[in-house]
């Protein structure tokens, strides 16, 4: 429930664990870099009036510098400060409340907070984040408990007092617009998900040589059975070489990448209307349709059905048996 009556936002799934890499720290900055996140974070800021970042998995590191500044200022200003143990907590908590979808809650210093995870094969590489504002129902507000927690923490008294301006500044919105928010937030955090795939399996400029060569015979010849003798030979390395090499400069083994290609390719063929998930399996390249649920299911969060299910009008749904 949210704090005072409200009913606290989850979206369910299942909860991943979160292990933090550079690959994964590379992939946050290429979507916070990639031009659907910077659309929708403009358009996020001119709906609702509300600040939206990424935050690596487990931490509450935001990878580039320059989106800090979507954070409250009073919250921006108490991170610069220093790291804040209460809010370490507080965002601790809501990540654990997630359960693998979104969650609402309150942060010690009476702000309602959400947090969407972004899911990438299975794992939570980043957190979307929105809120640090108030909510209009919630308990009166009053700063004399906030400012003794930042009093306890080592702030002077000085700092406090300015922090007490920007805490009274910040914006409150009505409960049922900050519903809306969260909503919002969870379908991008799905469209990341997307993106995050995507950017994986595609190519990069600065990669090597070896590693584009076997991503093409990987994409010409995904419908195919493929194996590590056929594509390190494509890339013109030895097999063992070959292994080194693509999981350095792709972040994930030749299986995984495999298996997110055709993924990617079946998340297109399904929102064909005349396609049927059985005939989209075997055309991407898996022996059976278990296999292409289970491994859908590790890419994406959900299943193939549940995909289309989600995409699909029911008139589309119903042709396509």
């Amino acid at each position: 429930m949210f704090p005072g009556g409200g009913v606290k936002i989850r979206l369910g799934g299942e909860m991943m664990k979160a292990i933090i890499t550079s690959q994964d720290r590379k992939l946050v900055e290429a979507i916070q870099g990639s031009a659907l996140y910077g659309s929708y974070q403009e358009a996020f800021r001119l709906a609702t009036g509300l600040g939206l970042f990424l935050r690596l998995a487990s931490t509450d590191h935001i990878p580039r510098v320059p989106e800090r500044v979507e954070q409250n200022a009073f919250c921006g200003a108490l991170n610069e400060h220093q790291n804040c143990e209460d809010c370490q907590k507080a965002h601790g908590h809501l990540r654990v409340m997630n359960q693998g979808g979104g969650a609402t809650d309150l942060c010690f210093a009476e702000m309602m907070e959400t947090a969407v995870p972004v899911q990438c094969g299975g794992r939570t590489v980043a957190w979307l984040w929105t809120g640090q504002v108030f909510v209009t129902g919630e308990k009166r507000r009053n700063f004399t408990e906030v400012g003794k927690v930042l009093l306890a923490r080592g702030i002077p008294a000085a700092e406090v007092q300015r922090l007490k301006k920007l805490w009274e500044a910040t914006p409150e919105v009505t409960d049922e617009k900050y519903r809306s928010v969260a909503v919002l937030l969870d379908a991008f955090g799905r469209q990341l998900g997307d993106l995050a795939n995507r950017l994986i399996v595609e190519s990069t400029p600065r990669e090597p040589e070896a590693v584009t060569k076997a991503r093409r015979y990987i994409r010409e010849n995904l419908r195919d059975r493929l194996t590590l003798e056929q594509v390190s030979r494509s890339a013109g390395l030895s097999p063992h070489h070959f292994c080194k090499v693509f999981r350095k400069a792709v972040g994930i083994n030749l299986v995984d990448y495999i298996n997110r290609s055709r993924v990617e390719l079946a998340r297109q063929m399904l929102l064909k209307h005349d396609a049927r998930v059985s005939e989209v399996a075997f055309e991407v390249g898996y022996q059976s349709l278990s296999q292409f649920n289970r491994c859908f299911r590790t890419v994406t969060g959900e299943s193939p059905t549940e995909y289309r299910r989600r995409l699909l009008k029911p008139e589309a749904l119903a042709s396509a048996g």
